[in-house]
């Protein structure tokens, strides 16, 4: 499967960001999107690119750190039927050759560190409160 990813790039905190468009090839249907962002950043590193910053850890659905907004909607939820976090959403949810806009989950207690990775500490703080 062939994808235009439109991603938001920024190289820190302070600095403007901007969408970046980026063709990918040999995408498997049955990759998680955040494969796909690994096959992804491996082409950029390849090509001695900057690769693209995400926050994951689990990847079996329960963790909550790999939060994006993928095509406007938290979570790819607007990509899948069935409301799904990033790491479990597949890319059989999406068409050859489709347009995908992945940008961090922006909120004003959690800015953007870099890339699609936002500074979590409000939430943490919460957590650690009870």
């Amino acid at each position: 499967m062939k994808l235009k990813l439109r991603i938001w790039r920024q190289a820190g905190p302070g600095a403007a960001g901007r969408m970046v468009e980026y063709d990918l090839d040999g995408v498997s249907d049955d990759m998680s999107f955040l494969e796909m962002l690994d096959l992804l950043n491996e082409n950029l590193t390849n090509r001695n690119e900057e690769p693209v910053a995400f926050d994951h850890d689990c990847r079996e659905g329960i963790c909550g750190m790999c939060g994006v907004v993928i095509n406007g909607a938290a979570h790819g939820r607007s990509a899948s039927p069935v409301p799904t976090t990033t790491c479990q959403l597949h890319m059989r949810s999406f068409a050859d050759e489709a347009t995908i806009d992945v940008e961090p989950w922006r909120a004003g207690a959690f800015p953007v560190i870099k890339d699609l990775v936002v500074d979590r500490s409000a939430f943490d703080r919460i957590i650690q409160a009870g």
